[in-house]
């Protein structure tokens, strides 16, 4: 008996030591498999210990936070925007499979609270696979998975879109140039990298300014122009339609006048032309022994093109002349070279029509000359000093000057005759008004026929 009552009391106990014990353990693993895990997300959203309705309402206004910028999605030289509010989630469905994944059972309280990271679920979108396929040089199926990807994350990075391979857009070249780059300019290989390779789809508006983005700001003046004229010279040579294009009003060492373009940023003057035939081109440019190639293919040539630059009309240059005083007499220095101005008219001819492109201008340069200002000092001769009343002194004291005359026998006579003297003076005054009218005629005459004197003093002399 005794044995018996000691072994009852030890299991009576563990027997009331497991009633309290089990009951907390199963709650407190219960509640731990409730727990989500520290880390995990859902489209790149923390959940924290978020769950059930507070989960769904978080995501719901990360959603809508996203919907307010659109997905942009560029490859091989074309870029498109895709607007985000075409793609549509399912957000409980997400939040069930997540709370399924985090929980664990009560029993298997030795393993650890998982961490996931899930996706949002997204419905299929046949407004974006479509507008990815209009873009032919992109691989639909292989683009829209990306971007749908990207929308499950919620990312707003744009999406680079898988690339086909481009030499089936190049069987036919419908436009060759090859220019040698201008002096001063600088940054010409970033914007061929840029532009090279660049795909116009049908329709497409190309402008220079957005393709090269920030890069533009890599080149200068010289560069950016001398690059704008080849892209100008390819879209009129591939029958592209004109959009914007800015002369840069002075003809330069490169392509024909008439084909050249200016683009500048700060004064929003932009190249802009669209893809009028019905295949994509490829824009194609690389630099060969200091030599940009400029390149046009399409899958098919639609027609043949002929560019005709008329010179209309030849505008002489003036020439202009400045006086300085720094110059040795009658030195003479060109300081500006004069050139022609010239007047051109731009044709197209396409489908056997031609039409007026574009009419410009480039006015002439002046010519600049300098002359100098200084006159050669003339010595007075002796008789000019006798008769000048400056050098005439009255030695006698009477109050008129004492004139010596030589008479015909060399002989020297005071004249005392004061009418004489007067008449003498007088005669004297109206010489020397005669002479002053004289040279002012002699200066007048030896102007070239045509010249006159501007504003500044300049003699302006039509060539």
């Amino acid at each position: 008996m005794k044995i018996i009552f000691r072994s009852i009391i030890p299991s009576t106990l563990a027997a009331v030591l497991l009633s309290i014990w089990i009951p907390n353990f199963i709650a407190s693993s219960i509640a731990s498999a409730d727990n989500n895990a520290v880390g995990s997300t859902i489209g790149g959203i923390e959940t924290g210990d978020l769950k059930g309705e507070e989960l769904k309402a978080i995501l719901t206004e990360a959603v809508n936070d996203w919907y307010a910028q659109n997905l942009t999605v560029t490859g091989g030289g074309t870029s498109i925007e895709v607007s985000s509010s075409t793609f549509q989630f399912d957000i409980e469905s997400t939040v069930a499979n997540y709370e399924n994944q985090v929980h664990k059972s009560w029993f298997a309280f030795w393993e650890e609270t998982p961490t996931v990271h899930l996706p949002l679920t997204v419905f299929p979108s046949e407004t974006v696979k479509n507008e990815i396929s209009n873009v032919s040089s992109w691989d639909t199926e292989a683009t829209y998975s990306s971007v749908e990807l990207n929308a499950a994350y919620l990312k707003t990075a744009p999406v680079e879109a898988v690339v086909t391979d481009l030499t089936v857009l190049e069987t036919d070249r419908i436009s060759l140039s090859i220019e040698p780059m201008p002096e001063g300019a600088m940054g010409i290989n970033e914007l061929v990298i840029a532009l090279h390779e660049t795909v116009i789809e049908p329709q497409m508006v190309f402008s220079m300014i957005e393709k090269l983005g920030d890069t533009i700001n890599l080149a200068n003046r010289e560069a950016i122009n001398f690059v704008a004229s080849s892209l100008y010279n390819a879209a009129l040579n591939s029958n592209a339609e004109i959009v914007e294009r800015h002369s840069q009003n002075t003809i330069p060492s490169y392509l024909k006048p008439g084909l050249e373009a200016k683009v500048d940023l700060l004064a929003n003057e932009d190249l802009k032309f669209v893809n009028a035939s019905s295949h994509p081109i490829v824009l194609k440019l690389t630099m060969e022994e200091g030599n940009l190639k400029t390149e046009v293919y399409t899958p098919a040539k639609e027609t043949e093109v002929d560019i005709t630059v008329s010179r209309d009309e030849e505008i002489q240059p003036r020439t202009i002349t400045r006086y300085s005083a720094d110059l040795a007499i009658g030195q003479n220095e060109q300081i500006q070279e004069g050139a022609k101005g010239l007047r051109v008219s731009v044709y197209r001819t396409a489908f056997d029509e031609q039409k007026l492109v574009s009419r410009d201008y480039y006015p002439p340069v002046d010519r600049i000359i300098v002359k100098s200002s200084r006159k050669p000092v003339v010595q007075p001769s002796s008789e000019s000093l006798n008769n000048d009343p400056a050098y005439q002194v009255d030695l006698d004291g009477d109050g008129f000057p004492n004139a010596d005359t030589t008479n015909g026998n060399g002989e020297t006579n005071d004249s005392q005759n004061t009418g004489s003297t007067t008449s003498s003076s007088g005669t004297q005054n109206k010489n020397s008004d005669a002479s002053n009218n004289s040279a002012e005629g002699d200066a007048e005459e030896d102007l070239p026929p045509g010249s006159y004197y501007d504003k500044g003093g300049n003699l302006i002399t039509p060539k």
